[in-house]
């Protein structure tokens, strides 16, 4: 599993506010779809990030919505402990800017994922609906923001910088020890 980790770099300064992250799916929640439940369990989507499929970034599914995408590298996903991570750099269009709004006053602050089944468990909840948890993704199609997500635990935050993994070398690590005390001083 990779993690993502935050670098400073001089250049990010232009696109501080511009990134989007956090988890379109959950691990360990139980969401309630079409008069039953939904579960995505452990590993679900080991073997669709894997094969690498072009995934887009949109607001509320609409693919005429478009905020990034994995094969332009606009668009990073990965799994954590707590289910699908996203990172996702915003184009400088005015539905961006509104998105960029919506999340900072708080407004939009959940997310989604579309994606083609895979294999699953079928069982019932203790109130006799049908039960299914998604084992694996066949094929992951988008992360979305959205405004109602189905899943409570979905989280979308705006990030000040970029996120990659990297070596840090003596520079970089430097740059963040005054980085981290200047900001230490402010916030006393």
């Amino acid at each position: 599993m990779n993690r993502l980790f935050a670098e400073l770099r001089g250049a990010d300064v232009t696109r501080q506010g511009r990134t989007l992250a956090g988890h379109a799916a959950v691990f360990g929640q139980v969401a309630e779809i079409r008069g039953g439940y939904e579960a995505i369990a452990p590993g679900a989507f080991d073997a669709a990030l894997e094969r690498g499929d072009d995934v887009v970034a949109l607001r509320d599914h609409d693919a005429s919505l478009l905020l990034g995408r994995t094969s332009s590298g606009t668009l990073r996903l990965d799994v954590d402990d707590v289910g699908l991570a996203f990172q996702v750099d915003l184009p400088d269009t005015e539905y961006a800017r509104t998105v960029v709004e919506l999340v900072r006053r708080g407004d939009l602050n959940g997310a989604s994922f579309g994606f083609l089944p895979g294999t699953d468990a079928l069982g019932h909840a203790p109130d006799g609906r049908q039960m299914r948890t998604h084992t694996s993704v066949a094929r992951l199609v988008d992360v979305s923001v959205v405004s109602m997500p189905a899943y409570p635990g979905t989280d979308v935050v705006l990030r000040h910088l970029t996120f990659e993994r990297r070596a840090y070398d003596r520079r970089t690590q430097l740059i963040l020890a005054r980085h981290r005390a200047r900001t230490a001083t402010r916030e006393v």
